[in-house]
Order: structure tokens, then sequence, then C-alpha cells
């Protein structure tokens, strides 16, 4: 089988456009702008009843409490207890329409995630690490749900409250305001520098956690392998240089973001006591209109100010990252689709003719890995393709499929360039049994199915029968509904080899393509597969690739591959007579 190196496509380290991302961002909100208004008019109530609050905690100092009128205040502190019960209630129903708001966002992105990421053609996951494809769709996804249902409420609630604790300070006194603005302006220059470095560290940390859990997929996905090499030890030491790396950017971008808090309290601290010395002197010097009830209440609101912002700027973590994480996802949901030639016909009826015209291919555009492919196929013909390991005749199937745009050449099916045939009607055409057949976390009856998802049960299991899997279903404890593991890893090599040719007989279609599908399988099982195999060719146009030339002596044709080149061609006994490559490759295999 010949694979594509993996020449990983690593992400450029690159902020992007921060106000292109957010626009995006507040695209996917569109739907639910009607409770972001409720959720702004909720803010605006309880920012509202804060200051009004506060400045009567003022008066109350001043008229009540220095004059005794004890039934008064009493009153007032009544009035003031339900109002801000009623606030406590608007800021519940504020978080619980930001939590609905988030849960469907996240939602619809990580939908548009998922359906950009089904069509995009093999080239793109050649190219990309499984481990960091998956952390786009959870992990970035979930930080953007975080930022929108934890600090979206947060920064609405903070903005109104500094507009509105600032005017109210303004009003209230110009002069102590002016030395809130000072540390306000102090605190606004120094964040928006060190953001300037952050942004950059959490990208870092991003693409260093899907690193990470491209090293966990994979130790996951191979553990018998690296169980059975005795690599623990080697795998241990990737992991914790993937793991240190993927710290260290983590504790860059962390240590970086954390550094905005303690000067933002450094400034905050040193405003609190100006204040309070200029008001105090204020007071005793009799100059202006400040009173005790004036400063109180100017301290509450400089504390309600202060508040949001540090908020605000604690929040720059978490509104970072999620920025990143959402940039990662939308590169993922404007990665290009593969997508049919605009003149694509769809073909739902093959006589099952196939040629190869001069065909020539390379996965990554600089090494190529088949050269000048020629070869014709009638229908209902059966051409094996046979050679060493790597020659390119798994490439050559996945031309037919169109899965790869071609170099050179033409890939025909009844004289038709596959590339003019809507992809869907293609591979409706055309039945895969891969070397590693590849099931589903879903019941016996729906994998068989996937092949055909109208077949009825009673095809379903007919297909079954046919493919020589229908006793060792039935003997399973629900029979064809019962639910397969990960890859239904419960089962043996061979029968999920079946069940794979069960889906193929389903399928019902008139090429059929059979890539090494008994290798790896004991003599007892081959025997199944390939009675199971023989029924399945029949009146179908078949490629088989195949290691075990046993398996391949009744072949209308047999193409000879190496290094990507066809260098010999013919039936079994021709090729035998012509004593080359093939006679080679049959003999040592008899003789051993």
């Amino acid at each position: 089988m010949n694979r594509p190196r993996r020449n990983i496509h690593r992400e450029k380290v690159s902020v992007g456009d921060w106000k292109a991302t957010i626009k995006r961002l507040w695209h996917y909100l569109a739907n639910s702008r009607k409770f972001l208004v409720i959720v702004f008019l909720l803010t605006v109530i309880t920012t509202v009843v804060t200051i009004v609050g506060t400045r009567i905690n003022g008066i109350v100092i001043d008229r009540y409490i220095s004059h005794h009128q004890l039934h008064t205040l009493l009153l007032v502190c009544g009035i003031m207890a339900i109002v801000y019960v009623i606030a406590s209630v608007a800021v519940y129903f504020q978080n619980s329409l930001m939590i609905s708001v988030a849960q469907s966002t996240s939602a619809a992105i990580r939908q548009d995630v998922f359906k950009n990421l089904q069509h995009q053609p093999m080239r793109y996951f050649d190219t990309h690490d499984n481990g960091d494809v998956m952390s786009r769709l959870t992990n970035d996804v979930d930080n953007i749900n975080s930022a929108l249902m934890q600090t979206f409420v947060q920064l609405f609630t903070g903005i109104i409250s500094i507009i509105g604790m600032g005017a109210a300070m303004l009003w209230l006194s110009p002069v102590l305001f002016a030395i809130t603005l000072l540390a306000t302006v102090a605190t606004y220059l120094f964040s928006r520098g060190v953001a300037r470095l952050t942004q950059k560290a959490f990208m870092t940390q991003q693409v260093a956690l899907g690193s990470l859990n491209t090293q966990i997929e994979e130790s996951v996905s191979g553990k018998q392998v690296v169980q059975l090499f005795n690599h623990l030890d080697a795998t241990q030491a990737h992991f914790d240089e993937t793991n240190r790396r993927y710290t260290h950017a983590a504790f860059i971008a962390q240590a970086l973001s954390s550094i905005i808090g303690p000067f933002n309290n450094m400034t905050n601290n040193v405003a609190y006591v100006l204040i309070t010395a200029v008001g105090a002197a204020s007071i005793l010097g009799h100059v202006g209109s400040i009173t005790v009830g004036v400063i109180f209440t100017f301290l509450i609101y400089l504390r309600n100010f202060t508040g949001p912002i540090n908020n605000l700027l604690d929040l720059i973590n978490t509104l970072q990252l999620s920025l990143v994480s959402a940039q990662r996802v939308f590169e993922l949901i404007d990665a290009p689709r593969e997508s049919d030639l605009p003149d694509a016909v769809a073909v739902t009826h093959t006589d099952g003719a196939v040629a190869f015209d001069h065909v020539s291919f390379a996965y990554d555009d600089t090494r190529t890995i088949l050269h000048d492919i020629d070869l014709q196929a009638k229908p209902g013909a059966v051409v094996a393709l046979v050679g060493p390991t790597g020659a390119g005749k798994t490439t050559i199937m996945n031309l037919l499929t169109n899965l790869y745009p071609l170099q050179q050449g033409r890939v025909l099916l009844d004289d038709r360039d596959v590339t003019t045939i809507k992809r869907a009607n293609l591979r409706h055409l055309i039945t895969v049994v891969q070397q590693e057949s590849y099931l589903f976390t879903l019941s016996i009856r729906e994998n068989i199915r996937l092949g055909r998802p109208e077949a009825t049960d009673a095809e379903v299991e007919q297909a079954a029968i046919e493919a020589n899997a229908h006793t060792f279903i039935t003997q399973l404890p629900n029979g064809y509904d019962t639910m397969l593991s990960e890859n239904a890893s419960a089962l043996s090599i061979g029968q999920r080899q079946l069940l794979s040719i069960a889906r193929a007989f389903v399928t019902q279609a008139p090429i059929l393509v059979l890539d090494e599908a008994t290798a790896a399988i004991d003599s007892n099982t081959e025997a199944l597969i390939q009675a199971a195999m023989s029924k399945l060719m029949q009146g179908k146009t078949s490629f088989v690739i195949a290691h075990r030339l046993s398996t391949i002596q009744a072949a209308d044709l047999i193409l000879v591959i190496d290094q990507g080149h066809v260098i010999e061609r013919g039936t079994h006994e021709s090729l035998l007579a012509q004593n080359g490559f093939y006679a080679q490759l049959y003999n040592a295999q008899f003789d051993a």
C-alpha cells in the first residue's frame, strides 16, 4: 500500500485579524440578538439600581443617621432591600439567557466545523494531525462556549457599569473623578501593551495543545503496537517532551496575562488613598460640597467602577484564548471543500468499463508516485494489481474514486472522465473493501446498512448470509442488534472483514475494489472470505489488490506495479511464461 508521506501542515502562529474574528462571531449570534437585547436591558436595570442604591446610602449617612431619623431610615432600608431583590432576579435571568445563547451558538459553530470537515479532500487529512483537528472541534469550540457563557454577561455588565458609575462619579465630584480617570488611563495603557504580547502567546499555546492531543490520540489508538514493541519508555519520553512544550507555552501565556491584575490593583489602591486624602482635606478645610456621605458614596462608586475594570482585565485571558480558538475554528470552516466541477453530471448507471489513460500522480506535487499508468478493464472483468508494498497499488484505486486530483492523464468510466461525474454518484457506483475494515459505534445491522441506507432488514441479513457472516452474527448476544465498540475491537480481524464484505453486498455497486482484503487473516477465515468475495465479484468489474498471488490466478488481467510503474501485464500463465518479476514473486511465495 502506498501512502503519502506525513508532511504535516503546521499552523503558523499568527494572531490574525481580531476584528474580522469578532465580526464572524457576531454573525453567529444573529439568531440570538433579541436575547442579547433583553440581557442588555436587564444589565442596564441592575446598573441603575446599583447607582441609585449607592447614592441613597450616602444620603442616609448625611441626613438620617446623623439626624437620628430611625423610622425614615428603616423605611428607606426596606425599599432598598426590595429593589436589590429585584436586581438579583434580573441578574439570574440575564445569566440564564446567556447560557442559552452560548450553547446554541456553540452548537451552530460545531455543526459548521463538522459539516465542512466531512467535505474536506483526502489531502487535507494527509497533511493535518488528527489530534489538532479534534482539538479544534472540541477544545476550541468549548473555549468559545465558555467565553460566551461566562464572560459575555460580565462584559456587558462591566461596560455598562463603567459608563454608569463613571457618569455618577463625575456628577458627584469632578475633582475626585479626575483622580479616578488618571488611574484608569494608566491601567488601560499598561494592559494594552501586555495584551499585544499575550495574543501570540495564546496562539502558541493552542497550537501546542493540538500537538499534545495528537500525541494522546496516537498513543491510545496504537496502544497495542506500543506494548508489543516494548515502546513504552520512548512513547512516554515523547509525550513528556510534547507535554513540556505545551506546559511552557501555557505558562508563558498565563504569566503574561496575570501581570495585568496586580498592576491594576496597585493603581486602584493608590486611587483609593488619594480620593480619601483629598476628600478628607476638603471636609476639614470646608472646601467645596464634599461630605462624609459623598466620600462614602464615591468610594463605593469607585469600587463598582474599578471592579468591572478588574474583571474585564481578568477576562483578557479568557477572551484572547477564545479569540485564538475562534480563529482556529474558522480556519477549518473556511478550508476549501472537495467540490465537483461546475459541469459535473449525475451518473446513476455504468456498464463497468474502466480505463486509466497515461495517468501520473503525486501526493504533494513534488514526488511522483505513479508514472504513466495505462490500463483498460472491460465490463465484468477482473483486474489484479500486484507488487511490493509501497508500489502504488492502492493509490491507483484511490484515483478511480476521484479521492485525489491528477497531475497528468485521465481516469475514465464508460469513456467518461471521472472528474466530470458528481462524486456522490461516482462513489455510489464503486464499492471498496479495504485491508483495514472500519466499523462504527453502531449496531451490526446499521454498520452493514451503511452501504445502502435504504436497505431493508431482510436485505441486510441476506447480504450477511452471502458474505458468510450470518453464522457468527447470530451467535452474538443480540445478533444483528449487537452494538459494536470503537472500531469493533471485540471482533476478530476476520469477522470485521466479513462485515465489510456484507456491507459491499448490500451496496450493489457495479464496480468492486478489494484492497488486500485477505491480508492478516488465518487460513480458515480466508477460505470464508475468498468464497464471499467470489460471489461478490460475480457480474461486477473487479479490481483486486493482493499480496497472496494464489488468490488472483483466475484474473483476466494482472498488472505488476513497482515504484509507480507498470512493469508487466498479462494473465497468470503469460506472466509466468515471461519468467520476470511476477514469476519471481510467485515462485518465492510457493517455494516458501
